[in-house]
């Protein structure tokens, strides 16, 4: 059974969602800031893919520094480990971003100049296709993923999926 933190957040959720006055990007935002603040993380991305080879994100919450929506990019050709992970249709969960065999080849270039040590991807789908995923990022040390924190990012990848899908 998910935590009472977890399952009582995710109704807060629910309800926010149900707002008729609230807009597509405030929504967007408000689940992302439920993964940072409920999984006491320091970064969380929407990343969405554009095509079967490219991923962009389309909003980051960062706890120190708050949103951006600079676009990141990152493709298939670049990162074949990573893109073939993803097309196994399960979460990513690495505790050691830099050593995970479906993260590693994103440690040069990407994870080290964020100082990113641990990453939770957890998909994000339209009917069959794979569309994005919420990418939760731990900074500096390095995280262990808990099940009840994999089965509330899954259910905010719901969420999202029945509001925005």
């Amino acid at each position: 059974m998910i935590q009472a933190e977890f399952s009582d957040r995710l109704h807060q959720l629910l309800t926010l969602l149900q707002s008729p006055t609230l807009d597509v990007n405030n929504a967007r935002q408000q689940l992302l800031q439920a993964c940072l603040d409920t999984l006491h993380i320091q970064r969380v991305g929407l990343w969405r893919f554009t095509d079967e080879d490219l991923m962009c994100c389309e909003m980051l919450l960062d706890k120190d520094n708050g949103f951006s929506e600079e676009p990141l990019l990152i493709d298939r050709f670049s990162f074949p480990g990573y893109f073939a992970a993803l097309d196994q249709r399960k979460i990513i969960r690495a505790t050691d971003a830099f050593t995970n065999p479906a993260t590693k080849e994103l440690a040069g270039p990407f994870l080290k100049p964020q100082n990113i040590r641990s990453l939770l991807d957890v998909p994000i789908y339209q009917g069959d296709s794979l569309s994005g995923i919420i990418c939760c990022e731990q900074t500096v040390v390095i995280k262990h993923w808990t099940d009840d924190e994999m089965t509330f990012v899954e259910a905010v990848a719901a969420l999202y999926r029945s509001s925005f899908l």
